[in-house]
């Protein structure tokens, strides 16, 4: 049962509002850290991966 309760947490999705609510984590990590926009990817890349590093999936922010 494991299994298809790991398969299950992959293919979740977030919601327009969970999505709305990361995009503006980031915008204010952003403006937080003074990100120059040629820097936004590789801030976006780190941003991700702390978002991921609590339990292998995107936390709620």
């Amino acid at each position: 049962m494991d299994v298809g309760k790991k398969k299950q947490k992959t293919n979740e999705r977030l919601s327009i509002f969970e999505l709305e609510a990361l995009r503006e984590a980031f915008r204010q990590s952003v403006r937080e850290n003074d990100v120059a926009e040629a820097e936004w990817a590789q801030h976006a890349e780190l941003f991700v991966k702390r978002a991921l590093q609590e339990d292998g999936h995107l936390t709620r922010v």
